[in-house]
């Protein structure tokens, strides 16, 4: 997929999930869970010393296993990284900062890069370089909602994907969209820790189609 295709499929889903893990098979088991929920967009946390190798092996898995998956790389902090996982197949680059050296990067192999931003500036830094999908992070704690719907009154043409303290509550969910947020991304709070221990991916499955539910549901 092209990176505009990519980006168009992250409005339209409205929903991305976040994960990182140092066990390929968990790893393996969390995306096939999430794909089998109708997921076709994952981001995985570049965030642990062996992020780089499960990447790979996640990349061929989804190549072999699951088609239509767009696999990103998320927690990317440099120019290095960017080329470093472009070049091992990620589909998208996402990260919780805004650096000119990654927008080269991503630029120079046309891949869709999401940065973070936390303030009016960075955001205006983004629509500087023509970047029209910017992640709110952290968004909780940034101000929730009302921070979101504070600045897309200043940047109505920017999509806005609100990450970090994201509930897994129809509620919660429904007043990210309300605010005027385009997507949501969650991490831990979709996977929990004793389900993944007791290999119980059936829950992460259905789990994830009620968020999908909600986000329907937020927007009609």
């Amino acid at each position: 997929m092209t990176s505009q295709q990519i980006a168009s499929l992250a409005k339209q889903t409205g929903f991305m999930p976040l994960f990182t893990h140092t066990n390929e098979e968990v790893c393996r088991n969390v995306l096939k869970a999430s794909y089998d929920a109708g997921v076709r967009i994952f981001e995985f946390t570049n965030r642990n010393a062996n992020s780089f190798d499960i990447f790979i092996a996640l990349r061929k898995y989804c190549n072999d296993q699951l088609p239509g998956m767009a696999l990103g790389i998320g927690t990317i902090k440099n120019a290095q990284q960017a080329e470093q996982f472009i070049h091992a197949g990620a589909d998208f680059l996402i990260s919780p900062l805004i650096l000119e050296e990654i927008q080269l990067v991503a630029a120079a192999h046309k891949k869709l890069w999401i940065p973070g931003c936390a303030t009016a500036s960075e955001i205006g830094l983004a629509e500087y370089w023509g970047i029209d999908t910017v992640k709110i992070f952290p968004a909780k704690q940034l101000g929730g909602p009302a921070f979101i719907k504070a600045v897309k009154a200043v940047f109505p043409a920017m999509h806005f994907m609100a990450t970090g303290g994201v509930e897994p509550t129809g509620e919660d969910i429904s007043n990210w969209f309300k605010g005027g947020a385009a997507a949501v991304g969650i991490g831990s709070q979709l996977f929990p820790a004793d389900w993944l221990a007791n290999n119980q991916y059936e829950l992460v499955t259905g789990h994830i189609k009620k968020i999908i539910r909600y986000i329907e549901n937020a927007r009609a």
